[in-house]
């Protein structure tokens, strides 16, 4: 969204000029799995965020997310794009997790509870085919593991909702 404000000194009202919106991320809206990984990445923020100061290291980290996924081919639970899609979103809480303090450490990837293959995935500059042979629910539970590494560093108590979602494209009939 982009705001023209008109703030006026000593004065408790100001005046909104024009509000509009700067990217729809039509890519994203018109696919319901990019949809669901799109809320995730929100969800996260959302309950992990807990001090109203602004992060704009963080909103440009989650531009960039949305940015890749609305650029992404669409996607096939049948096909590689599948994959890349949810490589995005691992990527988005990979660096999430640094960001905030909390970097998922490849070398004590056991330690983490997140699958090797996945902390590497993260972290590599180029994945290209390096996750051929991930099925829905292979992705679906990498996730998972992603998330739970995060509720556990940023004491978020409660389920992520737009995991239960997925877990429902994962079990769909392809």
């Amino acid at each position: 969204m982009e705001a023209l404000l008109y703030h006026r000194p000593n004065r408790e009202l100001h005046t909104l000029g024009s509000l509009h919106v700067v990217n729809f991320f039509h890519g994203i809206r018109a696919d319901i799995t990019k949809s669901a990984l799109r809320d995730v990445a929100i969800e996260l923020c959302l309950k992990s965020i807990t001090e109203p100061s602004p992060h704009p290291e963080l909103f440009d980290l989650l531009v960039r997310f949305f940015t890749g996924l609305d650029c992404a081919e669409t996607v096939n639970t049948a096909a590689d794009n599948m994959n890349a899609a949810f490589l995005l979103l691992w990527r988005f809480i990979g660096g999430y997790c640094e960001h905030t303090g909390f970097g998922i450490d490849a070398q004590n990837c056991k330690d983490s509870g997140v699958d090797s293959r996945i902390v590497k995935l993260i972290s590599a500059e180029s994945a290209a085919g390096a996750y051929n042979g991930y099925s829905m629910n292979d992705c679906v539970n990498a996730t998972e593991q992603l998330l739970r590494y995060c509720r556990r560093h940023f004491d978020i108590r409660a389920a992520f909702n737009s995991m239960e979602f997925i877990r429902g494209l994962g079990s769909s009939p392809q």
